[in-house]
């Protein structure tokens, strides 16, 4: 019998550790395990730098290539040991790997997902799909976001209108229509945890705001929080997304900060993230009857207070219907692995652009 067992892994974009999940996929989506393992700190600290503009060492970036496959591959084999999974029961790793540069919209759009598959396949000794963002993109696509088909599989209601909304370094929503006839649709409404972790980093030498506790302190600065709301990406219609090449901190300095307390500015951002991410439902997904949070981001409790201030329908987690909140992408790559293993496309038109349904990723075949 043929393996029915999924590997997924995702560093996204808050590049905060390494997200495993263990889907079986036979004859239904079923999460056995997951896990978050930590990135050494100097792999962190470069994979951060390589994602700003600027930081783009063609040697440096060959490196952290092989450095961060390698580490993925070893990763995987530590995963499997700890859910009690033997690689010969695993038919695929679908491996996002790390965004390092996401221009979808430049006069040549690229996108570049560093985490070189070939050592993944190496070390662990299991077929790996890799690259999975690059096809969509090469069919008139954003190649992102791509989780979406993953979200209407497993929470799609025919009874209620809901909106998935995962809050990793950027905020992305899923609409899902209960009336199937209609299509879903999804795109990244801006920050999420990006600029919160980067200032607070810059600040105060922390990786993150823990349960938003230092953005509670603080003010909302309105004029600040006015210009921000004025960012040209907030207005752009769908199909689109974005990342740290666009939300970073030396876009955060092109506006006036030198008269603001930095925990002002902190709290500041935790309501521009809040706020960009209810305009964008209430403009795109009106119909929302249930808002369901995944991603680090639904662990900041003060960010997670003011979105169940600022709509008026329930607003929960996927936790609540059995999910893992810190799975969900990971599992979505497994998925997509066996989408591609099947020759089954993984994208969905409706939510990058892309000119048609597509195969995704390309196979490097295990030991």
């Amino acid at each position: 019998m043929a393996p029915t067992l999924y590997v997924g892994v995702i560093s996204g974009t808050s590049v905060d550790g390494l997200d495993f999940a263990l889907l079986d996929i036979d004859p239904e989506i079923k999460l056995i395990a997951s896990q978050t393992q930590r990135l050494a700190p100097a792999l962190r600290d470069r994979l951060l730098a390589l994602g700003q503009p600027g930081h783009d060492d063609l040697d440096n970036l060959g490196e952290a290539d092989r450095e961060l496959g390698a580490t993925i591959g070893e990763g995987v084999r530590k995963f499997l040991r700890t859910a009690g999974c033997q690689p010969d029961q695993v038919a695929a790793i679908g491996s996002h790997g790390q965004t390092v540069r996401h221009r979808p919209d430049g006069p040549q759009p690229f996108t570049l997902q560093i985490g070189d598959p070939n050592q993944i396949a190496e070390t662990a000794g299991i077929t790996c799909v890799a690259d999975f963002r690059r096809r969509d993109m090469a069919a008139g696509g954003q190649g992102a976001p791509l989780v979406p088909p993953f979200h209407a599989a497993l929470f799609r209601d025919p009874e209620e209108n809901r909106v998935i909304l995962n809050v990793g370094g950027i905020s992305n929503i899923t609409v899902l229509p209960a009336n199937i006839a209609e299509p879903v649709s999804g795109f990244d409404t801006g920050p999420g945890n990006a600029l919160l972790d980067s200032w607070i980093a810059e600040q105060r030498g922390l990786d993150f705001d823990k349960d938003g506790l230092w953005a509670a302190q603080g003010n909302v600065h309105a004029g600040l929080l006015g210009k921000l709301l004025q960012d040209p990406y907030l207005a752009s219609q769908p199909p689109k997304s974005t990342g740290r090449e666009h939300y970073n901190l030396d876009w955060l300095r092109r506006h006036e900060l030198s008269e603001i307390a930095a925990v002002d500015i902190q709290a500041t951002l935790l309501e521009f993230t809040a706020v960009s991410i209810v305009d964008a439902v209430a403009q795109w997904a009106s119909g929302c009857q249930r808002l369901l949070v995944c991603g680090g981001g639904r662990l900041n409790i003060t960010l997670m207070e003011r979105l169940k201030d600022l709509v008026s329908h329930p607003l929960g987690t996927t936790d609540d219907y059995g999910v893992d909140g810190d799975a969900i992408e990971a599992a979505a790559f497994a998925w997509l692995a066996r989408q591609t293993l099947l020759g089954q496309a993984g994208n969905e038109p409706a939510v990058t652009g892309a000119q048609g349904p597509r195969v995704l990723g390309a196979i490097y075949p295990g030991a």
